[in-house]
């Protein structure tokens, strides 16, 4: 049986990306990584690193995003999910913590993502709510969306659907997509995707070009045309960050395993 104390954990961590620069700590920005350390040196009195899965980016959300923390002596795991969301602003949530076995790694130990990509089509431009979707102005073809986004499914290289981060890949473009969903909703429609990996912007270009299909401007054989030249100018537009969630972070082992972590109709659920 595992001890009620642990020192290397596992956070599964929810929040509301719209006045946070991101995940990563910057200099001079208000952070989910620096909110995360700054309530976890109030609890233990000495500055306590946390490292994430992987980057959002301004204005992402999160219901399930992944991070491990080595803390500095051993704590009684029950009472660290209510002193963590004790030092916590309220719109960052800790919502489960299990221990991790030493040398565990958030980011390299992930063997994959979901995210959902959520748009509201309606004529009208919603008046509430609008830090949490991309509002489409016109009806779309969700069934040629449908047609294109099986095209993603697979081992592929998505260069077409990736911004220059500014540094080097050391992994390349490469990336292998499990499942692409379209799943019609009553005010619209949610882009559902998982995969081993996520290149900067990726889903989110993925969705502005989808909706380019779904509104007539591209053709699905053009869509496919797109992912096989690799390159960015040939797809869509960027999707704005705010409709971005990332839903749960994937690992091997279910003992490091993210808490199940699922949206009211998550189709991948």
């Amino acid at each position: 049986m595992l001890s009620a104390y642990v020192s290397t954990c596992l956070l599964t961590i929810a929040y509301d990306g719209t006045h946070y620069a991101g995940w990563q700590r910057q200099l001079g920005e208000s952070t989910v990584q620096e909110a995360l350390e700054r309530a976890l040196t109030t609890i233990f009195g000495t500055r306590v690193p946390v490292e994430g899965s992987g980057r959002t980016d301004a204005g992402v959300h999160a219901f399930g995003q992944a991070a491990h923390v080595v803390l500095p002596k051993p704590f009684l795991l029950p009472k660290l999910v209510p002193a963590l969301n004790g030092n916590l602003p309220d719109d960052i949530s800790v919502r489960s913590v299990r221990p991790a076995p030493e040398g565990f790694h958030a980011r390299f130990c992930a063997i994959g993502k979901r995210y959902v990509y959520r748009c509201v089509t309606s004529k009208v431009r919603p008046a509430v709510g609008r830090g949490y979707y991309h509002w489409v102005r016109r009806p779309l073809d969700l069934q040629a969306m449908r047609r294109a986004g099986r095209l993603l499914i697979g081992r592929h290289d998505f260069a077409s659907f990736a911004t220059n981060p500014g540094y080097e890949r050391k992994r390349g473009t490469v990336r292998t997509l499990r499942h692409v969903q379209i799943v019609q909703r009553s005010w619209g429609f949610d882009l559902a995707v998982q995969g081993d990996g996520f290149l900067y912007n990726m889903v989110r270009t993925i969705a502005g070009t989808l909706i380019d299909v779904g509104s007539g401007r591209r053709s699905v054989d053009q869509f496919g045309e797109i992912l096989r030249r690799r390159d960015r100018r040939e797809a869509g537009p960027t999707a704005p960050a705010c409709g971005l969630y990332l839903l749960s972070v994937l690992y091997p082992d279910p003992l490091v395993k993210a808490a199940a972590c699922t949206v009211p109709g998550d189709p991948l659920s």
